[in-house]
């Protein structure tokens, strides 16, 4: 079945935003070739849980653990939001499994100011 995803449409006022809305989208639907295209080769992935923090370091590996933390069966997607500031972006909404709602933020680092790949990423909830 594939995810429906919704709200990505109301963060088109800047391209960084629609940046990190499309990488949302990618996460969602679980494609780790989308999701490896933008990150820098050393980024790192911090995943926060109650756990703790697990990080994650490399591209391939970061993409790999991103792609584990969205539910499998995930049935819907919404992007709540996606806001940018310099190099700094930030993500939240939900996920749909099963009837149930999964509250998750992401917060992310760009390289560089032009925004084409992330160099850090903090993940909570999900």
């Amino acid at each position: 079945m594939a995810v429906e995803i919704t709200g990505t449409d109301a963060c088109g006022n800047s391209p960084k935003n629609v940046f990190v809305a499309r990488f949302e989208e990618q996460l969602a639907r679980g494609d780790t070739d989308a999701l490896a295209a933008v990150l820098a080769p050393e980024c790192v992935l911090d995943v926060v849980g109650s756990g703790g923090v697990r990080t994650v370091e490399g591209r391939e590996a970061a993409a790999a653990a991103l792609a584990e933390i969205v539910p499998k069966g995930l049935t819907g997607a919404h992007v709540e939001a996606a806001v940018t500031h310099g190099k700094a972006a930030a993500a939240w909404g939900s996920w749909t499994l099963r009837g149930e709602i999964v509250q998750w933020s992401h917060v992310f680092w760009f390289r560089t100011l032009k925004a084409q790949d992330f160099d850090r990423i903090r993940v909570f909830g999900g």
